[in-house]
């Protein structure tokens, strides 16, 4: 690959430039919003290679959506030539990878199932069911949940339960559920989504060997989005750069540890509620020896108005590295932010510019309409229909979330996997073979006795005597299974999957229904089958196994076609690392941007704000910030008042327009609780400034007075330093946990 070195640093600024050609063993490149991130990352890899300082196959470039991984491999083959042998992959399916190849060395096979969401709280709910709790009062997905923040944290189920409160009665039925969970996902040979990077983690401490193996490798690591990096995200990057404890078996070298380079933005760390931990980017120095950084503040993605006041607001939150975005494109068009009398206004309002710019000639894929919560969409989708406006609601119901497409999915899992019995227990019944519930939990209890999976339990059913019809029912769906899988040892995927939609009966049944939306569903059927042969293309040598975990992989974002004629409404978290030249971010009131719940995280405005920053940097040459006067949630009309975070935008950047647009822009900041209104007692919380408290250490006793709160006295401190937290019970609005160093409090 003799790539001319000046060709690749041609047209990049001094800062780019910079980080591509660095050398050490650790850089990390703090890239504001729109400042050509993903270019740094692929020249930087192609100099690796036309320098010939490395191989394709020695290089690990992580990103967080298949979509950018895609984007990554597309410029480096304009770049470079065909990457062959590289790493460019998300996370979960580097981690895939590996355990694939290291199943064994865990107690799995090789072709394990990888559960998304539905088999998860699928699987959950029947244990919930099975153990006799209260299914009304726990949920499977709060289970899920405690269970994928426990695994992101790298908590085994053992260390859950030896770690939950004796006396708590729930947090005993989450540790018995956990434990359950894992013993029976392990029976079905399967992973869940979570478990990929852990178990990797734990496969590396468990075997130093293998971890040496890919230390040896990756020569290079990069990682995209690196603030978005939880726990386990980082305890796997830690693994894959320590020291070879081993010598090459070819040279009998000692490697030193890989060179890491990780891109992001401590501004744009979104996804705490997810786990992601922000010190990971923001202690990057500290973690890594010989770290290097590099600054990029040129933006190429919108217009200086739109970067000013995204400055404007981010700056607002403390703890950050200084950084202003800047371009060189010009000011460009004034931000609109229009004052709705209610939802109804506020959707008429944003459809009607929509139709305008469309008439301008821009597309309807250009436009999105950003908002905090799915909530907000019922009024705006309403008027989008009735100006025959075509949508597609981002995160909404996926292809991969519909019932046929399920089933079909079943199938193939069922005949890739015959340990996972939560696919054979989904399709028992589909189509209809008069196999009721009772049945089920009959083979189910078969299964037990034996310690068989459910399929083997299937060719067994003779002895549960059942009946001749019910027998023979269960035995041709048994012997069904059998013979797939036989073809599939075979056979292409997209044949495998045709032969079970027609050798079921499943097809059949919905081609002969009247009912329109079974014709729709025989319709995403064959898409299924369409896409599978495009996968093949793309993949000839994948296994059906690696078909359904890319499946199971795929994110929110990955969904979004720039070629649809659709406008894209998502939430301001979906919307991450996407542009679009016209921007409407919708409901910008207290308590729905900001969210509620953040007034009483610490740490929760600051995110909210790094969300709004986020929304803000989407916009290319049009942003339009909208919000009502009234709004109708969940079936009741309430006052609201505007955003805060709209006053830190300055006013001349602003065309405002809409009921209130010869009043300036004025925010609701009660003093104390009896301050504010009944109707409007979801203000209450309300935290309008921070202060850098740095040195401040509180101690239970002590007297405090908060600028919004008023006088409290602290009961309860957690952490030290930059970290420390109060529990503190004020005189006006009872007990609130903040964040010592940023809350605008001062010790009385």
């Amino acid at each position: 690959m003799n790539t001319n070195e000046a060709a690749l640093l041609e047209g990049l600024n001094p800062q780019q430039r910079a980080a591509v050609i660095y050398r050490g063993p650790a850089l990390l490149i703090v890239a504001g919003a729109g400042s050509g991130k993903t270019r740094v990352l692929t020249h930087r890899i192609a100099h690796l290679l036309g320098n010939r300082e490395a191989w394709p196959s020695q290089i690990l470039a992580i990103t967080f959506t298949n979509k950018a991984a895609n984007e990554m491999r597309e410029r480096i083959k304009h770049l470079v030539g065909d990457p062959e042998g590289m790493w460019i992959r998300t996370f979960h399916s580097s981690c895939l990878q590996i355990l694939r190849r290291e199943a064994d060395k865990l107690g799995h096979n090789s072709n394990f199932t990888v559960y998304d969401t539905g088999d998860t709280r699928a699987l959950l709910k029947r244990l919930i069911k099975a153990g006799g709790y209260d299914i009304d009062k726990l949920k499977p997905q709060m289970v899920a949940a405690v269970i994928s923040k426990a695994k992101n944290e790298l908590q085994t189920a053992e260390d859950f339960a030896g770690n939950a409160d004796s006396k708590n009665p729930k947090a005993q039925a989450y540790a018995e559920l956990f434990l359950a969970y894992e013993s029976e996902k392990r029976r079905n040979n399967a992973f869940d989504f979570d478990d990929l990077i852990a178990e990797t983690v734990y496969l590396f401490k468990s075997h130093p060997e293998v971890a040496d193996q890919y230390r040896r490798k990756f020569r290079h690591i990069l990682v995209d989005e690196y603030q978005d990096t939880n726990h386990a995200q980082y305890a796997l990057i830690r693994e894959l750069t320590r020291n070879v404890t081993t010598p090459d078996p070819k040279t009998g070298e000692m490697l030193t540890p890989a060179s890491l380079t990780v891109v992001g933005d401590s501004d744009q760390s979104i996804y705490a509620f997810r786990g992601a931990d922000i010190r990971n980017i923001s202690e990057f120095a500290k973690d890594f020896n010989g770290a290097h950084t590099i600054l990029l503040e040129q933006n190429y993605r919108s217009t200086q108005n739109i970067l000013s006041a995204a400055n404007a607001v981010i700056s607002k939150n403390f703890d950050r590295p200084e950084k202003n975005l800047w371009t060189e494109a010009g000011s460009g068009e004034k931000i609109v932010q229009f004052t709705a009398v209610d939802e109804r206004h506020e959707a008429g309002f944003i459809v009607d510019e929509i139709v305008s710019h469309h008439k301008d000639g821009v597309a309807y894929s250009q436009m999105a309409i950003l908002y905090r919560t799915n909530a907000l969409t019922p009024s705006i989708e309403a008027e989008l229909k009735s100006q025959q406006v075509p949508y597609a609601v981002i995160g909404g119901l996926k292809f991969y979330e519909r019932k046929e497409i399920k089933d079909a999915l079943a199938y193939l899992t069922a005949i890739s996997n015959s340990r996972n019995d939560e696919a054979v227990r989904r399709i028992l019944n589909e189509p209809g073979r008069g196999i009721g519930e009772k049945t089920e939990l009959k083979i189910a209890e078969l299964a037990r006795r034996n310690n068989i999976s459910f399929r083997e339990a299937l060719a067994l059913n003779q002895e549960l005597g059942l009946g001749p019809k019910l027998t023979e029912a269960i035995t041709k769906f048994a012997q069904l299974l059998d013979s797939v899988e036989q073809v599939s040892q075979t056979e292409k995927i997209s044949v495998v999957l045709t032969e079970i939609l027609v050798r079921s009966g499943y097809k059949y049944n919905l081609e002969m229904s009247r009912d329109p939306q079974d014709e729709a569903r025989v319709e995403n059927l064959d898409a299924l089958v369409g896409q599978v042969v495009e996968y093949e293309l793309r993949n000839p040598d994948n296994t059906l196994a690696d078909y359904l975990a890319e499946i199971t992989l795929a994110a929110a974002a990955d969904e979004i076609d720039d070629g649809s004629g659709q406008v894209s409404l998502m939430t301001l978290h979906t919307a991450k690392g996407l542009e679009y030249p016209v921007v409407f971010i919708a409901g910008l009131e207290q308590g729905t941007l900001p969210h509620m719940r953040s007034f009483d995280e610490p740490g929760g405005l600051a995110e909210e704000r790094r969300l709004f920053y986020v929304g803000i940097t989407r916009a290319m040459r049009s942003l339009y910030l909208t919000l009502a006067l009234q709004r109708t949630l969940f079936g009741q009309m309430n006052s609201t008042m505007p955003s805060n975070f709209l006053l830190d935008i300055p006013v001349d950047l602003m065309d405002q327009r809409g009921v209130e647009k010869q009043k300036p822009l004025v925010s609701y900041k009660p003093r104390s609780l009896s301050d504010a209104p009944r109707e409007k007692k979801e203000w209450k919380n309300s935290i309008t400034t921070v202060r850098n408290n740095e040195g401040l250490v509180l101690a239970v006793g002590d007297k405090i007075s908060h600028d919004d709160f008023g006088p409290g006295t602290v009961i309860d401190v957690t952490g030290e330093g930059a970290r420390q937290t109060a529990e503190i019970r004020f005189e006006n609005v009872g007990t609130k946990r903040l964040m010592v160093r940023v809350a605008p409090i001062q010790r009385l």
